[in-house]
């Protein structure tokens, strides 16, 4: 089933290896990075989006958890 990760950008849920949340110590945004497999499970692809608070993050994350859990 398709996940949407972005407006515009769909993973298959079964492509998606793993979710990170991490806050930069320099500027203070919170990144969520979805690692997932493209075409060949020898390569990987990293999707970040960063936010300005952890709310923001937070919500993003239940949302995607919920897009994945449906499938």
């Amino acid at each position: 089933m398709l996940v949407k990760v972005e407006d515009g950008f769909y993973l298959n849920s079964q492509h998606i290896i793993a979710v990170r949340i991490s806050k930069n110590a320099q500027d203070g945004l919170f990144v969520v990075a979805v690692e997932y497999t493209p075409n060949s499970v020898q390569h990987t692809g990293l999707f970040e989006k960063h936010f300005n608070n952890g709310i923001e993050a937070e919500v993003y994350l239940q949302s995607l958890h919920q897009s994945i859990s449906k499938t």
